[in-house]
């Protein structure tokens, strides 16, 4: 595995100081590790998750913590309306677990309204709260997580479908839809919105869905959440006139760097 920060160390030290920072889905893994670099950058950071755990987190770096569920609207509005300002949202949370067309009648319709709920509904939720406080502030950032299965390692090809996760599978291809839009609906207002796609990173919900331990040579090639974090700091370090409406692919194997934009003039 192979992970650099690209960002100038000077810059990087004052890069959130004063920023208000959400961080949903913050009680481990990528979130967690977001947390940590984000607060070592001057981050006043709210963390969210529908675990108690991410009390733990929050302590260890004197950051705001609401538990509760991502997908309800009403918890939403609350965090957003405690919270005040923010100039940055990474939403993060999200759930998998094996689903398809043949699953029976009663468990899809309750898969459905969990995945799609943390996957997609939380992200819309928090994406529309914040979108009228960014503006009022004169910019801001959302940053959506999503999946390799969006922007696939070009040396292995596109992927098409998994035959076994297609509830997840939708989720994700539904935050392209929220990305773009909300990237050329809120560009005049300086509000960037991208999203990060990456692939096997070493956390827990990877390794449970693996469901025993990842052989050494392969686990050697995954990224850490460390290094996620770097991205997407090196990503808010664009600023104003940086990328927005971009599927930033980050693949296991590969140097875990922000690559160059890829959006056209279209947004």
């Amino acid at each position: 595995m192979r992970e650099a920060a690209s960002m100038n160390q000077d810059t990087a030290d004052q890069l959130l100081e004063g920023q208000s920072v959400i961080i949903t889905g913050a009680a481990q893994g990528i979130g967690a590790g977001m947390a940590r670099s984000f607060a070592a950058q001057g981050a006043a950071l709210t963390l969210v998750d529908r675990q108690a755990s991410v009390d733990s987190v929050g302590e260890g770096i004197g950051a705001r913590v609401f538990v509760g569920d991502v997908a309800d609207a009403d918890f939403v509005r609350d965090v957003v309306a405690a919270v005040g300002s923010v100039h940055v949202l990474v939403n993060n949370a999200g759930e998998v677990w094996p689903t398809g067309p043949l699953d029976p009648w009663e468990q899809a319709l309750q898969d459905y309204d969990r995945l799609i709920g943390s996957n997609l509904r939380g992200a819309f939720l928090f994406g529309r709260a914040v979108a009228p406080i960014m503006a009022a502030n004169g910019g801001g950032n959302i940053i959506n997580v999503s999946s390799d299965h969006i922007a696939p390692d070009p040396q292995t090809g596109w992927h098409h479908g998994h035959g076994a996760m297609d509830l997840y599978n939708a989720s994700k291809w539904a935050l392209n839809g929220l990305t773009f839009d909300w990237a050329k609906a809120l560009r005049t207002q300086n509000i960037r919105v991208n999203n990060l796609c990456m692939g096997a990173t070493d956390t827990e919900m990877l390794r449970a869905w693996i469901g025993k331990e990842p052989d050494p040579d392969y686990l050697a090639t995954w990224m850490t959440p460390a290094g996620i974090a770097q991205v997407v700091l090196d990503l808010i370090a664009e600023g104003p006139t940086g990328r927005t409406g971009d599927n930033i692919g980050l693949w296991a194997g590969h140097p875990t760097v922000l690559p160059a934009a890829t959006v056209g003039e279209a947004i």
